[in-house]
């Protein structure tokens, strides 16, 4: 029996992506932190709870082939969404379950990997009492939690827009979806009209603008709810600690380094901190966090040394995020704009412009022998946050001397999203073994890749333009609507060329895409 406790049943939620749910980012944030990541050699189990529509896990499963891979959610209309794309993507590897979290089978068994993103602010305290008992009775030893929630301080000023919305979308009559159309145009009167509140909150004012971008579906299942919950990060140590997992680390990599998260004049604050879970709720004032993805682990094993972590997380190859970097560089993640320059950075740089390689690899290298191993390890993490560096599974794919008129999908879950993503307004992910991961592309990149692969190169251009006009879709460029034919045609031409001579032989080096 299904208990909704609240939650809305009525409007599918969307589809998405998010890299941070990858078993590679979360090994690869639990080494950086120290601790001994699970699902070496890709033999591991992976369970993501409120799996949505399931084009996570799905992704995940086509991209990591010896792994299991389960998916929960409440929804059938969620679930039989995945159940489709799990059969027409061949994905023996993957199953979803229509299920509450109280009514999980006891032989379902443990996993080395469990994911809870979109669950916990959305959930009464009943199901949050479940999560914990799931996390006790199967987070296998050595395993990592995902777990993503609203966080304080970020939503102390925007709290009330959620208030506004759910009380209006009460009064009014229809689905789920009628109900946040209608609250968002009162949301809208009451900013243009200048409440008071909108008056004296700028950036929830501004955060109207942002809301009017989003799915109906995604305002209606973020703010509808009869439970939704923000939470200080302490709050949610002490509340998982109830199950015996311990604070690990946070996802994206860079919420590992305080230094790219504060501003400068902070940072003697957290030179001084007493501990990692005091800098934490240090950095979410200092940073006014609104959202965190942290991970959490049962009886990780402790990463004292070079060689330690060698043994245990070798496996990961690590390369530049792309090419031309030069020094000094500059990135800007969010609060902080930080500058990297020296070495070892400009040496890693060189070497992994070069080839993907793993640690041992790397300080192997002529160019790096010499620097201390501890110094390159902080280095290359620095690297991965900033963005200069990405991690993969495995080795690249050489490119062909000369590119096929018609590549082929390497994995039928790949052919099948491109067939069903045409010209979508969603980016998706597709699927690859090198990463891990998934790589997003846009709808029209799917249509262009679908049309590629199954009809060739010849009349291209035509061809997705043709399809293009087909939708009835308008399309835009600099937010702007495209109505001048020639405008179009020319706009379909370059994205033509950019999927051809750029994302195509990235998508091959990835393994997404081969030679026929």
């Amino acid at each position: 029996m299904l208990a909704s406790s609240g939650y809305i049943t009525d409007t599918p939620y969307v589809p998405g992506f998010y890299a941070n749910m990858a078993p590679i980012a979360m090994r690869h944030v639990a080494v950086l932190n120290r601790n001994v990541p699970p699902g070496r050699a890709g033999a591991f189990r992976y369970l993501e709870l409120g799996c949505g529509l399931g084009r996570v896990f799905t992704t995940l499963a086509a991209a990591n082939p010896e792994a299991e891979f389960v998916g929960v959610d409440i929804n059938p209309v969620h679930t039989a969404f995945a159940d489709r794309d799990i059969r027409a993507g061949r994905l023996a590897n993957a199953r979803v379950l229509t299920l509450d979290f109280a009514s999980l089978p006891e032989d379902l068994g443990r996993f080395d990997f469990i994911a809870v993103h979109g669950v916990l602010s959305w959930v009464s305290a009943e199901v949050r009492e479940q999560l914990l008992a799931i996390c006790r009775a199967h987070l296998a030893p050595g395993g990592v939690l995902l777990v993503s929630y609203n966080a304080m301080p970020g939503w102390s000023h925007l709290q009330p827009i959620r208030g506004i919305l759910r009380q209006y979308a009460s009064l009014r009559q229809g689905d789920a979806q009628q109900k946040a159309r209608d609250a968002m145009a009162y949301l809208v009167l009451l900013r243009e009209r200048q409440a008071k509140y909108f008056l004296d909150n700028p950036a929830a004012a501004a955060y109207v603008d942002s809301l009017l971008h989003q799915d109906v579906n995604y305002v209606a299942h973020e703010y509808l709810h009869d439970h939704w919950s923000t939470y200080y990060f302490s709050d949610v140590v002490e509340f998982f600690a109830r199950a015996g997992v311990g604070y690990v680390g946070s996802l994206p990599a860079f919420q590992n380094f305080w230094e790219f998260c504060v501003r400068p004049e902070f940072h003697d604050l957290f030179r001084t901190s007493v501990s990692r879970l005091v800098s934490e709720a240090h950095k979410d004032i200092c940073a006014n966090t609104a959202f965190r993805w942290d991970l959490y682990g049962l009886s990780c094993g402790l990463i004292g040394s070079v060689a330690d972590r060698l043994a245990c997380a070798d496996d990961i190859l690590y390369r530049v995020a792309r090419a031309g970097i030069t020094f000094p560089c500059q990135v800007n993640l969010g609060q902080v704009v930080s500058t990297v320059q020296g070495e070892p950075f400009e040496s890693l740089t060189a070497v992994l412009s070069r080839s993907a390689l793993r640690l041992s690899e790397l300080m192997a290298a002529p160019e790096l022998s010499a620097c201390d191993p501890d110094v390159l390890v902080t280095s290359l993490d620095a690297g991965v946050a900033m963005g200069l560096f990405e991690i993969l599974a495995q080795p690249m794919q050489e490119l062909p001397a000369e590119l096929p008129d018609q590549p082929h999908v390497a994995h039928p879950f790949n052919a099948h999203l491109l067939a069903t993503e045409a010209f979508g307004d969603r980016p998706i992910a597709l699927a690859s073994r090198v990463s891990g991961s998934g790589y997003p592309v846009t709808g029209l990149d799917a249509a262009i890749l679908h049309e590629l692969t199954t009809a060739g190169s010849e009349v291209l251009e035509q061809r997705v333009l043709d399809g293009f006009r087909a939708t009835g879709k308008t399309m835009n460029h600099n937010g702007q609507p495209v109505t001048d034919p020639n405008q179009m045609k020319s706009l379909i031409d370059q994205a033509c060329r950019q999927v051809r001579e750029v994302l195509v032989p990235q998508l091959m080096r990835l393994g997404v895409l081969v030679a026929p």
